[in-house]
């Protein structure tokens, strides 16, 4: 099967996915400046890990930071914790769909490189884990994503209500299965806090392993609703993308804004209710939802706030690092780590949360910046050529400026 043949795969009446992209070939830069705005929350919410702060339980947390701090930590985990991620999931269905618009019968691909585009993903992922950051979501992404490929065949309405029962499914199976309930993944690992302190880089490489490996064994609930609810949103995204609402977001700006507002008040509803339930059973698991619903509300909020007509300094500053977002997301993890580990400049264990996110915002600051200066001279992020060339089997080019197709 051709990448031309999932192209003509479109909406119902026949028409084809690439109909929501006026001109075949040309990135929606505002789509990009989306993605990095998302990209930068996923580094703050990385950086609370790297920092050594997610390490500590809650009564250490709660006796090292200021009440400031604290209060900081507690908005995050209210507002972003876990809604960063679910969101890029939706972008990253989104971006698969815009990968076959683009895909042109010239290009000869087929179903096989699409599958080697994942693995090829996957290998970056293990790579991450395993000597930059453990809680790596890359490899999720490539396993899930193989799903696409299958569903871009399918009608619009069987690939939406896949994704919606996907996500509806996340809680139920959660209450069926008897698992604990979803825990923070590293909390109350001192062992993590003492190694990634050690001046000795193989110690940070063991206990990445340590935790790839082990740390699943804890957190089987968090498993359980992440496994649902990224492939839903892989779904959803994937039907955004090919139909044609992605060329009608200025139109639809006011629905927008009023829809992604309800959706956020709704999800705080419920994690609210959530966090006042000691034991969630039954029906009330199905207040995990809020993590889904309020990514999805963000996603409405952001898009509208980035389509008005007077945005565009904003999107052209922040397009250029959502069209290198894989080097960015790396990048941080890279940043994050000769800021913070103990082979660097031995931060972990020291900064409030407060000062956390002031150094995760400098550090998309500085990737912004390289994104600029990259792009004057080069099509592909230097990760996203790699990812590509693998792709491709051969060195892509690379020289030239010019969006990216």
């Amino acid at each position: 099967m051709s990448l031309n043949t999932l192209r003509n795969t479109g909406l119902p009446g026949g028409r084809d996915m690439s109909a929501s992209h006026s001109h075949r070939g040309e990135r929606d830069t505002r789509i990009d400046a989306v993605r990095a705005v998302i990209l930068t929350v996923v580094i703050i919410m990385n950086m609370m890990t790297l920092s050594g702060l997610a390490y500590l339980s809650p009564d250490a947390r709660a006796e090292l930071l200021a009440p400031v701090d604290q209060w900081a930590w507690d908005f995050l985990a209210i507002f972003l914790d876990g809604k960063a991620l679910a969101a890029f999931s939706f972008m990253f269905g989104l971006s698969f769909s815009m990968i076959l618009s683009r895909a042109g019968p010239e290009n000869g691909a087929s179903s096989a490189q699409i599958i080697r585009r994942f693995l090829v993903l996957g290998a970056i992922g293990l790579f991450n884990a395993v000597f930059l950051f453990w809680a790596d979501i890359l490899m999720t992404y490539a396993a899930l994503g193989l799903l696409l490929p299958l569903a871009a065949r399918l009608p619009q309405r069987i690939i939406i209500g896949a994704g919606t029962a996907l996500i509806l499914a996340g809680p139920v199976a959660l209450a069926l299965s008897g698992i604990d309930p979803p825990a923070p993944v590293p909390e109350g690992r001192d062992d993590s806090l003492q190694a990634f302190a050690s001046s000795n880089y193989a110690d940070t490489i063991t206990q990445n392993l340590n935790m790839v490996t082990g740390a699943a064994d804890t957190v089987k609930g968090t498993l359980v609703l992440r496994f649902f609810m990224l492939s839903g949103l892989f779904l959803l995204g994937l039907a955004v993308g090919r139909s044609t609402l992605t060329a009608r977001f200025e139109g639809l700006r006011a629905p927008m804004f009023k829809l992604g507002a309800l959706s956020v008040v709704i999800g705080l509803a419920a994690g609210a209710t959530l966090r006042l339930t000691e034991s969630p059973e039954g029906v009330w698991f199905l207040l995990y939802l809020e993590t889904p619903v309020m990514a999805l509300g963000y996603l409405m909020l952001l898009t509208a706030a980035l389509h008005g007509k007077r945005e565009g300094k904003l999107h052209s500053l922040l397009a250029p690092l959502g069209r290198m977002s894989l080097t960015g997301y790396l990048g941080a993890s890279i940043l994050g780590q000769l800021l913070f580990y103990g082979w660097g400049f031995q931060l972990i264990g020291q900064a409030g949360t407060i000062s956390v996110m002031a150094i995760a915002l400098a550090v998309t600051a500085a990737l912004v910046g390289f994104a600029h200066l990259w792009f004057r001279h080069f099509v592909y992020g230097p990760w996203e050529w790699l990812w590509r060339s693998l792709t491709h089997l051969s060195p892509q080019p690379i020289v030239g400026r010019g969006a990216a197709s």
